[in-house]
């Protein structure tokens, strides 16, 4: 640990005319330990930080004075690796924003400043969004018959709306439709476009983004949207027939397998989706991810297979464990936690 956090301890104590005393007393330990950490002789042990940043009235990234760069990593990683049950308090979301938004305009930053800013956003209103599902199941469950409790429930976990004004994607497939105008070869663009032209039923408009994704993508994925607009139009064995070509084609690809599994599951082929997954996840190099793990665990709950769905939660563990080195944080205790559930039903 860097022992000038001793300095920044002393600094932070005068300013707010607070004696060593006074300080250790509010954090539970001696005042001789106060004073070695301020003469740099130890450093507080990682666990007494929250309150002593809480205590002096900063936060951590602030105690350590961390490198611009330092505190970009730290907030990337943050986001990188939190759940849907992550929870940024007020105080740290504050302290991120300012820090990023007082950045954006560095030239040397501001790419990843901007993504941040997008996630760190992004990220509070999933933990909102959560924390407004627990209260409309709760208000259900006091009132089945009030709509509104939901029609909340459904916008919180983001369900399906009756309502095409509602549903419908029409304000960021414009947006994308303008984009790739100016920039056609952009293949994150021509996806994101194509995934909501499809959601939306629009097969003729998917098939002109189609044209311009293979004459710029050369990969599995091409065939993965040709066989999702097949079955948009009720053609069903001319898009197994596509599908087939893609994995046969691309046989050694753990991806082509992946998407394999996700047009199938789109249509409630479960069994078929689940054979693709399991192969895409041996297929995979190191280290692995964990997406096929989770959609297999998904699938295993629809099909009420909850033993199923326990041991693909702890699949996703152990590659946590062994192909990431994490064994601890948000996501692992949201997995350790559906692993012990469902395996006890």
């Amino acid at each position: 640990m860097n022992f000038d956090i001793g300095k920044k301890i002393r600094l932070l104590r005068l300013s707010k005319g607070m004696t060593q005393e006074q300080l250790a007393e509010k954090l539970c330990v001696t005042a001789q330990l106060v004073s070695k950490w301020e003469n740099c002789v130890t450093a507080p042990d990682i666990s007494l930080l929250p309150q002593i940043s809480m205590e002096l009235g900063v936060t951590i990234d602030e105690l350590f004075s961390m490198t611009d760069e330092a505190k970009l990593k730290r907030i990337e990683n943050l986001i990188g690796s939190s759940s849907e049950n992550t929870v940024i308090s007020e105080k740290d979301f504050e302290s991120y924003r300012t820090f990023l938004t007082e950045h954006k305009d560095d030239p040397a930053l501001k790419g990843r400043i901007l993504t941040a800013l997008a996630g760190l956003y992004n990220q509070q209103a999933i933990s909102y969004r959560m924390t407004a599902a627990r209260y409309a199941q709760e208000g259900i469950e006091f009132d089945p018959d009030e709509k509104m409790n939901h029609r909340q429930l459904n916008l919180a976990w983001n369900g399906a709306d009756r309502d095409w004004y509602a549903s419908n994607h029409s304000e960021l497939i414009s947006y994308y439709m303008d984009f790739v105008e100016k920039h056609p070869d952009n293949l994150h663009a021509l996806q994101q476009l194509l995934d909501n032209l499809i959601a939306d039923g629009r097969a003729e408009d998917g098939e002109y983004i189609l044209a311009k994704l293979k004459s710029t993508d050369d990969s599995c994925r091409p065939m993965m949207y040709e066989a999702k607009l097949h079955y948009l139009r009720g053609e069903a064995a001319l898009a197994e027939q596509t599908l087939n070509r893609m994995t046969e084609r691309f046989a050694d690809d753990w991806l082509a397998w992946s998407y394999k599994g996700d047009v199938y599951a789109c249509v409630a082929e479960y069994d078929k989706a689940s054979e693709c997954w399991l192969h895409s996840h041996e297929l995979q190099p190191m280290p692995r991810l964990i997406d096929d793990l989770l959609d297999l665990a998904h699938v295993a709950l629809i099909q009420k297979r909850y033993g199923k769905a326990a041991e693909y939660y702890e699949r996703t563990l152990a590659v946590l464990r062994e192909d990431h080195s994490v064994t601890e944080g948000d996501m692992v205790e949201e997995f350790r936690l559906l692993a012990e559930k469902y395996s006890c039903m």
